[in-house]
């Protein structure tokens, strides 16, 4: 079993903001260590704990109180399922390592509470945004896996009015429109405010309000309700920006 290490060796960035402590589950020893030799090299980023297991991914979070997990989605099901409902009971936020085609497992274990999901083939860039993008709060999903997810997602229930219907795109301001439209490429908050050249609050802004207009829950839902909206044939126009 890989002790946990609470000193969080390598750089943790400076300042008074304490590092995210990230704990790493998977079952692949070379897997673990490319991203223990990623995320170490990082300020601001302490790798506090490895393991190998669900059983050990469960002990060390409850020891070490991690802030993200980073779990290998490798077809374990319900066993999986469970795993991401105990961290996200304990206050921690998961992120799912995977391939391409996850299909049905993915789905279910971001309805256990997953909140974010990257390709295993990931540039280290994008996994290190991808952990802070979710230790801030936020929900990312891998542009590759995005197609196929918000399929099997958009059968589960829809928002709507009262009357089965969704309100229509064009209740979003253009600007609005664009930042959904960003969402549903899986980027975060803060790849979106450099593309859109805005500041973060300004982008976390225009989410809320795209949510509240449309009456959704979370990001998810808004990059499903993008999908939907932009389905060739569906007659309605795709979101400003693109």
């Amino acid at each position: 079993m890989d002790e946990p290490d609470d000193t969080g060796h390598g750089p943790v960035g400076s300042g008074s903001c304490p590092p995210v402590r990230v704990l790493i589950c998977d079952d692949h020893e070379v897997l673990r260590h490319g991203l223990r030799t990623v995320l170490r090299r990082i300020p601001g980023l302490s790798v506090v704990a490895e393991a190998g297991g669900v059983g050990e991914a469960l002990s060390l979070a409850a020891a070490v109180r991690p802030d993200v997990t980073l779990v290998g989605l490798d077809g374990q099901g319900p066993v999986l399922q469970d795993l991401v409902r105990e961290l996200t009971a304990m206050g921690v936020r998961v992120v799912l390592l995977g391939e391409a085609g996850a299909g049905s497992d993915l789905v279910e274990v971001l309805r256990a509470g997953a909140r974010g999901y990257v390709h295993t083939t990931v540039s280290p860039e994008r996994l290190v945004e991808c952990v802070r993008a979710v230790a801030r709060g936020e929900t990312v999903l891998d542009a590759s896996v995005t197609g196929e997810l918000l399929h099997r997602l958009d059968r589960g229930p829809r928002s709507s009015d009262g009357n089965g219907h969704q309100p229509p795109h064009g209740a979003l301001t253009a600007r609005q429109q664009a930042v959904a439209a960003l969402v549903a490429e899986g980027l975060t908050n803060a790849e979106i405010a450099a593309r859109l050249e805005v500041s973060r609050p300004t982008v976390k802004g225009h989410i809320t309000v795209a949510l509240r207009r449309l009456g959704l829950r979370d990001r998810t839902q808004l990059a499903i309700h993008v999908h939907r909206s932009t389905r060739p044939g569906d007659g309605r126009a795709r979101p400003a920006g693109h």
